[in-house]
């Protein structure tokens, strides 16, 4: 039992800086999300200060796209006019709404879609756990298909009765992996079979879903996607 993989996901799950960030980079009303780890691909400093218009022309591109979104700009900071009340606004983002521990990642692609992150969730939760880093050779934390086809360090349970509390769970949809979240608990049931409840992001549904412990939705006899047995899921541990 990963307690500690655990209680890193519920941290990170009651973080509203960063949930909020998925969720608006989810919904693509922001081209970036905030993550703890400063490893990723394209991953973005908080800038030291901001004093005057000088110090805003030396920040970087991406700089200026976090601190225009956090200031109700928009995301090309296009809309900024140098100005005092502008400056002030993005001055106010810099000390207010982007912590010291958290970097600006953009990841964005060029389609309408919406961008998932259930994978970031997990690669996070790991980073603050354990530091370790859960990417692949392009900087991205391993998605549920490069999870389920064992391209990650994750070991695969070979059995659902050997699944413990800090397991992760890919679930298939449609024949294939798509989602996956970290295991909180296992629950025996005295006439259901055995589900388990979890915690992840990029369900889907809204911006309260995400970061949030998920229990299996059995009703005596009706299954949920969080029982053990559900063919659809596998099972992996660090």
């Amino acid at each position: 039992m990963n307690l500690l993989l655990i209680a890193a996901a519920k941290k990170l799950g009651r973080d509203t800086d960063i949930m909020d960030s998925y969720w608006k980079y989810q919904q693509r009303e922001q081209n970036w999300f905030f993550s703890p780890n400063p490893n990723l691909d394209q991953a973005t400093k908080k800038p030291s200060s901001l004093n005057n218009w000088n110090s805003w022309d030396r920040l970087s591109v991406k700089q200026k796209m976090t601190l225009s979104t956090l200031a109700g700009f928009r995301n090309d900071a296009t809309d900024i006019i140098r100005n005092s009340s502008h400056l002030s606004k993005l001055k106010n983002a810099l000390s207010s709404k982007w912590r010291n521990d958290l970097y600006s990642v953009f990841w964005a692609n060029e389609g309408n879609g919406k961008l998932w992150l259930c994978n970031v969730f997990i690669g996070d939760a790991i980073y603050l756990y354990n530091g370790s880093n859960f990417i692949s050779g392009n900087k991205h934390y391993f998605d549920p298909y490069q999870i389920y086809s064992g391209r990650s360090f994750l070991r695969k349970r070979n059995s659902y009765k050997e699944v413990k509390a800090g397991d992760i769970v890919v679930f298939k949809y449609g024949g294939s992996p798509k989602h996956v979240e970290i295991i909180t608990e296992v629950q025996k049931n005295r006439f259901a079979d055995d589900g388990f409840c979890s915690i992840g992001a990029g369900r889907g549904q809204d911006n309260e879903s995400l970061g949030v412990v998920k229990c299996d939705s059995h009703n005596w006899y009706l299954g949920g996607r969080r029982e053990l047995k559900d063919k659809g899921n596998t099972y992996f541990y660090i």
